[in-house]
């Protein structure tokens, strides 16, 4: 089970932000233990339109502690905050709970509720395969994370999905919502909707 973390950022230059991201922050993280690196910025989503989610995969809490202070102190690092207008809104730590098709597509859909901690990873996977049966008519991908670390967010769940359209991306997830046996999981562990982002991905 791996965990991410996400960084919320405003940015003045976005594209000169993403060619420093591609150029030089990326292969900087993943030379230090990330396993995986994306950027979106949030198109519709309310006070959170226009910003953009920086997250980093890692094999544990530590070695992202570790990773960040060498990043910090990389010029690199420096550049990418002064150069392009970066403020750094909100750093948050997530756990990967269940995982299902690709990490694919250029779109891409946060659900946020709350409620089903403490539910055990059997539990998680069976929920999870009846989510991306639903999920996968207009989805490449589905990600359940939880967040761990997040101030007043913390232990709210994000279901993540990315797609190549969002209005595929939307009609499967109605539908997942309409769907007497989510409906039913939904209720019996207690899951409540409190949000929803959609984004489009930026590396």
């Amino acid at each position: 089970m791996s965990i991410w973390q996400a960084s919320v950022l405003r940015i003045a230059d976005l594209n000169g932000f993403v060619d420093h991201m591609n150029n030089t922050m990326v292969p900087k993280m993943r030379s230090v233990g990330a396993s995986d690196v994306q950027g979106m910025r949030i198109i519709l989503g309310g006070e959170a339109a226009g910003t953009v989610n920086v997250t980093g995969e890692w094999d544990s809490v530590d070695a992202f502690a570790l990773a960040a202070d060498e990043l910090e102190a990389d010029p690199g690092y420096a550049a990418l905050m002064q150069d392009f207008g970066v403020t750094l809104l909100r750093r948050s730590l997530m756990t990967m709970e269940v995982e299902r098709g690709e990490r694919a597509g250029d779109y891409g859909s946060a659900f946020y509720v709350q409620g089903g901690g403490g539910r055990d990873q059997a539990t998680l996977e069976a929920n999870a395969d009846v989510i991306w049966e639903n999920l996968s008519k207009g989805a490449r991908g589905m990600a359940q994370l939880r967040i761990t670390a997040g101030a007043e967010m913390t232990g709210v769940g994000i279901l993540f999905q990315s797609g190549d359209s969002l209005d595929a991306i939307l009609e499967a997830s109605h539908k997942n919502l309409a769907d007497p046996a989510v409906k039913a999981m939904m209720a019996d562990q207690n899951l409540n909707p409190i949000g929803r982002v959609l984004g489009k991905r930026l590396f």
